[in-house]
């Protein structure tokens, strides 16, 4: 659903690994933990994401009025960018996590994406951990890790 608020797909005829196909090693927990020219890659890719700019379409919109209507509704997404909680969604179940924190891969600490980015911005090109120095990445679910 996504795509029409301008979020590019995975697999589609525009989706990012046909465009870019280099980029699936960002979403491979291996390659990314073993390689800093990957997390590099990947930092790179967050930072002009168009998730930070993103506004939820007529879809995400459909479906809150879907809830607004007096139905029970929970949303089970794979999508990470939090479009439909904006959209005004309660219950969003987020299969495949969220953009908009980053999380340590060794001791588990979360923070807002925009701190991580801040500190990417200021030319941290691969930012550890504040508490213990470990990897960071988004709080998202990648190729070799297991569902929540």
């Amino acid at each position: 659903m996504s795509t029409e608020s301008g979020i590019q797909d995975f697999r589609g005829p525009n989706g990012i690994w046909r465009t870019n196909p280099a980029a699936q090693r960002i979403f491979d927990i291996e390659a990314y933990v073993a390689d800093s020219e990957v997390r590099l890659a990947a930092w790179q890719m967050r930072a002009s994401s168009p998730i930070l700019t993103a506004e939820p379409n007529a879809g995400h919109r459909a479906l809150v009025s879907l809830a607004n209507s007096g139905r029970q509704l929970c949303i089970a997404t794979q999508n990470i960018d939090g479009l439909q909680q904006r959209a005004g969604s309660e219950e969003v179940l987020e299969l495949h996590g969220t953009f908009w924190s980053s999380i340590c891969l060794d001791c588990g600490d979360v923070r807002e994406i925009h701190e991580t980015l801040g500190r990417f911005a200021a030319g941290d090109s691969d930012p550890p951990c504040l508490v213990c120095g470990g990897l960071l990445r988004t709080n998202t679910i990648a190729f070799g890790q297991q569902l929540n």
